[in-house]
């Protein structure tokens, strides 16, 4: 009898189908993958605690048991206090600039005033104990280190995974024994370092033998070859955001969606513009600004975020395309039209699963 190799540890610790997770900032396509056999993993972290609470509940009542999860933010550097002692700690230039900006491109102010309230670990503690009351399988910390949450959440009956970007972090949290590690190379379109997938990988998988933390691939990843090759290197299974942006159940606005569809590999870049964390987006006139010489430095998070907050909420009100982004990993490449989430997950199943035969010669089921 010949074993299944995308029937990993992930799929009989956490009771999936396939070891494809799938992180969406829409709900609709966290219950879609998790009942295409994966595991959705929710990113709340523009969510009150009180929407939140109702987007699990909503989750949970299409996938029933299936396993999904909820990702928040959680750094470890991070400028704290109340609005007004951060608002203090912007500087005028960066402030000029922003200003500049908008003045010199007709960028109008927001109808309403936006203010980030530099609460940011405040309200994922207050997110945490929805996710706990809720009793949601997973917790995943897409930046910081989860392991100070790790026995309350196993309390909970809820699994703590944690994203790490470096070799030194995925150390920490493998000594800490986080559940899941998920090793996210440069190529990715989250909060990663500067390592690539192909050797952030192997490393990380290393370190992890002989523990109870299982890794899980990401950054890059839109296929199901790159879906065997992390099984190949020891992996768990595989972490994917971009390739769910361009599906019929996301959120994402139809311009963006045929921006991701005609992006190479190459047009994404990592900027630290919109938050103050560098992540890899979309190029757009407003990334393009803080690039040119003379812009000044961007700011900490959340320092960035409330400096540039009502610029960007300007922006979309108005609709300004040519100065609109998307968070997009180098995976763009593999987008290559609009198509249902379902169909995304078997896709990659089937090419996968034709990998696997390629390399045996004989089918693997």
């Amino acid at each position: 009898m010949t074993t299944d190799p995308l029937h990993t540890q992930l799929c009989d610790e956490y009771g999936c189908e396939v070891p494809i997770v799938a992180f969406a900032h829409t709900k609709d396509v966290i219950a879609a993958v998790t009942n295409a056999g994966g595991i959705g993993v929710f990113g709340a972290g523009s969510r009150t605690p009180s929407e939140l609470r109702s987007d699990i509940q909503w989750i949970r009542e299409r996938v029933g048991d299936k396993p999904f999860g909820v990702d928040l933010l959680m750094p470890a550097s991070l400028a704290e206090g109340n609005r007004e002692d951060l608002e203090a700690q912007i500087p005028q230039p960066q402030r000029d600039f922003v200003a500049k900006l908008m003045a010199d491109n007709q960028i109008p102010a927001p109808k309403e005033i936006v203010h980030g309230d530099g609460q940011m670990l405040k309200h994922a503690r207050e997110s945490l104990e929805v996710i706990f009351d809720e009793k949601v399988p997973i917790f995943a910390s897409g930046l910081g280190s989860p392991a100070f949450v790790k026995d309350e959440a196993h309390a909970h009956g809820t699994k703590v995974w944690g994203l790490v970007g470096l070799p030194r972090q995925a150390r920490r949290q493998i000594e800490a024994g986080v559940d899941v590690v998920i090793a996210q190379g440069y190529d990715s379109g989250g909060h990663s370092g500067t390592v690539g997938t192909f050797t952030l990988v192997p490393e990380v998988v290393a370190m992890a033998e002989g523990t109870g933390t299982l890794v899980v691939a990401a950054g890059g990843v839109s296929n199901g070859r790159q879906l065997a090759a992390a099984i190949t290197m020891g992996a768990a299974g595989v972490w994917t955001g971009t390739i769910w942006l361009a599906t019929h159940e996301s959120a994402t606005e139809m311009f963006i969606k045929q921006r991701l569809i005609e992006a190479r590999a190459e047009d994404v870049y990592q900027s630290r513009a919109m938050s103050g964390k560098p992540i890899r987006q979309l190029p757009s006139k407003y990334g393009d600004a803080w690039k040119q010489p003379g812009a000044p430095e961007t700011l900490q998070m959340p320092l960035q975020g409330m400096l540039v907050a009502d610029i960007l909420a300007g922006i979309k009100e108005a609709r300004m395309e040519d100065w609109m982004t998307s968070p997009a990993g180098q995976s763009v490449v593999g987008i290559h039209e609009i198509k249902p989430a379902a169909e995304v997950v078997y896709q990659m199943v089937e090419e996968a699963q034709d990998a696997f035969d390629r390399i045996v010669g004989a089918p693997v089921a």
